[in-house]
């Protein structure tokens, strides 16, 4: 079943044991019994909210076109609210003057009790499994709002034995229980306010994905990897660096890592993976005071050099156009990427000499300049 249906029947429930606990109560007189009527009919507001947030979060429009799956997180968080308003119900509840039970009625009070809180423990074990396996924050908020309603059905139950038996148990096991379920709704609310916040995944999440993305063995390192997790969904920000021969080859095998952590994570949503190349011929990336790739080379601050698996910065500041050329010719680069070629005649002598590939690009981030100085080698030896 999908999540939405979990969340019909749930509320059906609870509107079918809320008509049925009012019965009870009004037959048997048990007040207890009334505010558990009470109770159920809040559960079945959250069961509606829950329903409402799994049927329409997976909605993707033009104005949302990630989808309203924060709908989820903004349930469960409602969900808590009800469960608060619950504990608070409850504690009312056991500091009540006690009222007289027609013990003529305790068997019908005794046999919807017992069925309620039978059919609320079966459903709460069965809707937490499906919100696992869904991944539905929702749906798990629910479980635990539905095994709530055990709870309380169990303390009128203890009530109603109570009173057969000549005793009045309320007070002692309401305390208890309200106590829980106020542990249930402070945990609830902790859950979704790190989501709202973006938090990151736990540290197994990082590690598996570690794994995944280091068995391709282009992949020379991770630079950063951030996941966070909303709605049951997992969104993920990488930056890696990867060795090829050319763009196009990289560009590839960056699809296939994207592929390979959707197949192990179902529940990824989106994955952007920046992709850093290390070429396997030495390309040296003349920069300015910014970091971009510089204009002249009068204006170079550094060069990054790229190439042998290995990702390198000298600085050449306040040195002339010669000295560069010579730094790069030291450095055995192949090609060398600037906003233009350089105006020293000795520079271009040293370069030319070398055999040294001056490519002038009007690129500013280094890393684009030279997958686009790859993929016009790839052209011209595939021609």
């Amino acid at each position: 079943m999908k999540k939405h249906h979990w969340a019909l029947i749930s509320l059906l429930l609870n509107l079918m044991q809320s008509l049925l606990k009012a019965v009870g109560g009004f037959y048997t007189g048990s007040l207890s019994m009334l505010g558990e009527a009470i109770h159920s009919l809040s559960d079945s507001f959250a069961s509606l909210v829950a329903y409402i947030s799994v049927r329409f979060s997976e909605r993707k429009s033009q104005r949302f076109p990630y989808g309203l799956y924060k709908l989820e997180n903004v349930g469960s968080t409602v969900i808590g609210i009800f469960l608060v308003l619950a504990s608070y119900e409850i504690i009312k509840r056991a500091f009540e003057e006690e009222v007289k039970i027609d013990r003529n009625h305790l068997p019908l009070g005794i046999s919807i009790i017992v069925l309620s809180l039978a059919s609320s423990l079966i459903l709460s074990l069965l809707e937490r499994k499906a919100g696992k396996e869904l991944n539905s924050p929702t749906l798990i908020a629910d479980s635990y709002h539905t095994l709530t309603d055990a709870l309380g059905s169990f303390l009128v139950l203890m009530s109603l034995v109570g009173s057969y038996l000549g005793y009045s148990l309320d007070r002692y096991f309401a305390v208890g229980v309200s106590l829980l379920i106020l542990y249930t709704a402070i945990g609830i609310f902790k859950r979704e306010l790190s989501v709202l916040l973006d938090v990151s995944v736990d540290e197994e999440i990082l590690e598996q994905m570690r794994q995944t993305i280091l068995e391709f063995e282009e992949v020379k390192e991770i630079k950063s990897l951030f996941v966070r997790s909303s709605g049951g969904r997992l969104f993920a920000d990488i930056t890696i660096t990867i060795t090829g021969n050319d763009a196009v080859s990289i560009h590839k095998r960056v699809d296939q890592i994207e592929m390979a952590l959707k197949q192990k994570f179902p529940n990824l949503e989106a994955v952007f993976i920046h992709y850093e190349p290390i070429v396997e011929q030495k390309v040296a990336v003349l920069l300015d005071a910014s970091g971009n790739v510089s204009k002249t080379f009068a204006e170079a601050k550094e060069i990054l050099f790229l190439g042998d698996s290995i990702e390198k910065v000298k600085k050449v500041k306040n040195l002339s156009e010669f000295q560069i050329a010579k730094i790069i010719q030291k450095e055995k680069a192949s090609t060398v990427i600037c906003g233009q070629h350089p105006e020293c005649n000795m520079a271009k002598a040293v370069l030319s000499h070398e055999g040294i590939f001056v490519w002038e690009t009007d690129k500013k981030n280094p890393y684009e300049a030279v997958s686009e100085v790859l993929k016009y080698k790839e052209n011209v030896n595939s021609g």
